[in-house]
């Protein structure tokens, strides 16, 4: 079956070869990167040229694009490097000659700079001073527990952790220094934040005793990164807070992460597919990043490749 989201993906492409997002705004290398992911994985599952091509594209977009550290900026307007690197890094490892490719245009280099990179808890000094005081902590979480963050030396949230994850697992079997170590942490940080409904907020799972609701965006993309940890005693409840949060949700984004996640964990993701394509037959126009996850969310079982990395 042919996916819709894939034709609307093509033709919202920016002129300067990436994706923005939004149609025709300068490309973005989240977008960029989540448009080349659906291409390529739309390609393997359809033998699509079309998509073959326009995925080639846009993964060159991509790599002439990359910093001398191996990462990214988040666009040609913000230089520096980036959480997006995690993003961009997963969607080259899905190129067809990924693993006999050079380490920049398959990603190595990018996961090799993720791993140079640390989320940050508490300051000691506030820890300290919290246990002299004997106050109770603002949030619930073990400071100590490093992951990824979306600025440089901040803290660690589980979206940036969770695509982290996604992108080291992808190239672990070629035995990155320290990835298993971090991978182990990252796995223990998502963890540590899950809320009491079994799925995850933004980083947070109570503050001043009040506890945090989770959201269906941000547990798909944990799911995701957990797709080849079925037996992590996180995932059942984490499923059933997913499949409650969509009662009701028809965003593109989040019906696009919900279907990727369940059809990952092996659940039948084929009731969130249908309202999906019915989304789409309505599509004119919006959000390139809902449109390339409603892609990713249409396109088989394993979509980002996790478990058979």
């Amino acid at each position: 079956m042919a996916n819709p989201a894939i034709p609307p993906l093509l033709e919202a492409r920016s002129p300067d070869g990436g994706w923005g997002a939004y149609p025709d705004l300068p490309g973005r290398t989240e977008t960029t990167a989540l448009a080349t992911l659906a291409l390529f994985r739309d390609a393997a599952v359809t033998s699509s040229e079309a998509s073959s091509r326009a995925g080639r594209e846009a993964a060159d977009w991509l790599t002439a694009r990359q910093l001398d550290s191996g990462a990214w900026p988040i666009g040609d307007d913000v230089p520096g490097p980036s959480w997006t690197t995690s993003i961009a890094s997963l969607a080259l490892s899905h190129a067809p000659d990924g693993p006999e490719a050079d380490a920049r245009t398959n990603g190595a280099a990018g996961a090799a700079w993720l791993l140079t990179q640390e989320g940050r808890g508490s300051p000691w000094w506030l820890r300290v001073l919290r246990l002299f005081l004997r106050r109770p902590a603002t949030v619930a979480l073990d400071p100590d527990l490093v992951g990824w963050p979306w600025v440089a030396g901040t803290f660690s949230w589980v979206e940036p952790t969770s695509y982290a994850l996604l992108a080291l697992k992808r190239f672990r079997p070629r035995g990155m220094a320290r990835s298993a170590a971090r991978i182990e942490e990252a796995e223990r940080l998502l963890l540590d934040r899950t809320c009491a409904d079994g799925g995850w907020n933004y980083g947070n799972t109570r503050v001043f005793d009040e506890e945090l609701w989770s959201y269906p965006d941000t547990t798909a993309i944990a799911l995701l990164a957990l797709g080849d940890r079925p037996e992590h005693p996180v995932v059942p409840r984490a499923l059933a807070a997913l499949e409650k949060g969509m009662l009701g949700n028809d965003s593109h984004l989040a019906l696009g992460l919900a279907a990727a996640a369940l059809a990952t964990h092996g659940r039948d993701p084929e009731a969130l597919r249908d309202r999906l394509r019915a989304r789409l037959a309505e599509w004119r126009g919006g959000a390139i990043r809902g449109l390339a996850w409603a892609a990713l969310g249409l396109s088989g079982d394993d979509p980002l490749g996790v478990r058979r990395a």
